[in-house]
């Protein structure tokens, strides 16, 4: 063409590179690609296309994004097929990359379509592209369409790795399926190369402690000491905030002090847990010392609070539990719902009726929760006060939520303190009918109504019944 005296156009040098290509000429076409400027002409769309694809054939990663980044520089945007050659070799080299590539602003309509029309192979799926397939679906909310791509990866045999699990782990999580996530942990768990890193520690950590799952919250945390993970902040508080109630209390209070020691800082919810902690062990002189941390911090909340005149209304401490009323409100907080619970219910236990009185008249300005009503019951129920326990259930139902199961449980206690065995008989059947169905304590409550008030066959009758409905 050169030689009969026509000058290079694009078209041509186009054509050429992309003949090269498909031939794995790569060299070749690199040097068209490189000559153009000195022929007057400019890549242009087609030209990076037809570079890409040809190193995508040659096998060679950092070519293709070279031109990939060259191509979007120059103001072009990739197409499906560009975009498929960078994540089909991304995959290979890096799958951290390949999950960046994927994930581009725009771009993961397009990744879908990519994965979706990738041609089926005989081999073995590729780990690492099934798992950013995964974590794509998740960022979209396809919560189905992953699990149906996790359950052919396992079911394929490929071995995961800590970053795929991670990833299932985290959608599961995102789903609400905290089953499903616990699940996928214990597959990981039988897998014993797989060594976790501090983000899914502290995601287990969350995972189980919202599963109530406190043998594997222990095993966790001692497993932190056997891989020698170093502690920062996060995995000081994560620690705190979910073992709770996995770890003895000397434990507990060890790591909180090894926390302070190594000079990090205990957020909100790590306090108010160890206020916690220490106010139901009645160790107060410890659980003085968190609150004025806290306070100091200025990290106390009305979670603080509340934490603090429970532990006091519990241990009868009253002095204490009104001097925390009192420094709560002088701090700037209202008084809550749940701090005149608690001590409506401290009170109340010790017949201290006049003090239960104020309070009451005190909580006038906040909405009673079925908790109040359910306390209210609950006092005046063990006092034999029928009449209150009435008009606190007529107030429940008419301008309360309404009751609940465990307002039908104490409202059964109460019939049967009172002797008043078939108002509490017909509870359970109002139950029934309001779509509540007993649990185990409602019947063990009847079944003790009736035995306090000589009811011997009756009690009989429905313990046999607790025990066929499934209650032992």
């Amino acid at each position: 063409m050169q030689k009969a005296g026509f000058p290079p156009n694009m078209v041509a040098c186009n054509t050429l590179i992309t003949g090269y290509g498909r031939v794995s000429k790569m060299d070749a076409a690199k040097e068209v690609f490189q000559n153009l400027q000195d022929v007057g002409l400019r890549p242009d769309e087609t030209t990076y296309r037809s570079m890409i694809e040809g190193w995508g054939r040659a096998g060679n990663y950092g070519k293709v994004k070279l031109y990939y980044e060259g191509l979007k520089a120059s103001g072009f945007k990739p197409n499906s097929s560009n975009l498929f050659t960078l994540i089909n070799l991304q995959a290979i080299h890096d799958h951290e990359e390949a999950v960046v590539g994927t994930l581009e602003s725009g771009h993961l309509e397009n990744a879908v379509n990519i994965f979706t029309h990738m041609p089926k192979s005989d081999d073995r799926p590729n780990l690492h592209i099934m798992g950013t397939t995964i974590d794509i679906y998740g960022a979209m909310n396809r919560f189905s369409d992953a699990e149906t791509v996790y359950q052919t990866l396992k079911s394929s045999g490929v071995a995961m790795d800590m970053v795929a699990f991670s990833i299932v782990v985290r959608m599961y999580v995102k789903a609400g399926s905290l089953n499903d996530a616990c699940s996928v942990l214990d597959v990981m768990e039988k897998q014993k190369n797989i060594v976790p890193d501090v983000c899914l520690l502290r995601d287990m950590f969350h995972i189980y402690q919202r599963c109530s799952k406190l043998d594997k919250l222990e095993n966790l945390y001692y497993k932190l000491w056997k891989i020698g993970v170093t502690w920062d902040e996060e995995m000081y508080n994560s620690v705190i905030n979910c073992c709770a109630h996995a770890l003895t209390i000397d434990e507990l209070s060890r790591i909180f002090d090894e926390m302070i020691g190594q000079g990090f800082t205990p957020n909100t919810i790590t306090y108010n847990v160890m206020l916690d902690v220490y106010g139901k062990a009645r160790l107060f002189k410890k659980a003085r010392k968190v609150f004025w941390m806290a306070r100091e911090q200025g990290l106390a909340d009305v979670i603080t609070y509340n934490t603090l005149i429970a532990a006091y209304g519990q241990s009868k401490d009253f002095e204490e539990m009104a001097s925390t009323v009192q420094k709560m409100e002088f701090n700037g907080f209202s008084v809550s719902l749940d701090a005149y619970n608690c001590m409506s219910d401290a009170y109340g236990k010790e017949r201290q009726m006049e003090n239960c009185r104020n309070v009451l008249q005190r909580m006038k300005r906040c909405a009673s929760d079925n908790y109040t009503y359910n306390i209210l019951i609950n006092i005046y129920g063990e006092h034999g006060r029928i009449e209150e326990v009435a008009a606190v259930l007529t107030e429940l139902k008419e301008h309360g939520p309404g009751p609940d199961l465990c307002s039908y449980n104490t409202l059964i206690k109460a019939y049967g303190i009172a002797g008043m065995v078939e108002d509490a008989v017909s509870v359970v059947k109002e139950m029934r009918e309001h779509g509540i169905d007993p649990d185990g304590i409602a019947y063990v409550n009847l079944i003790t109504a009736l035995r306090r008030n000589d009811n011997i066959l009756e009690a009989v009758k429905w313990s046999l019944w607790m025990k066929q409905v499934g209650f032992s």
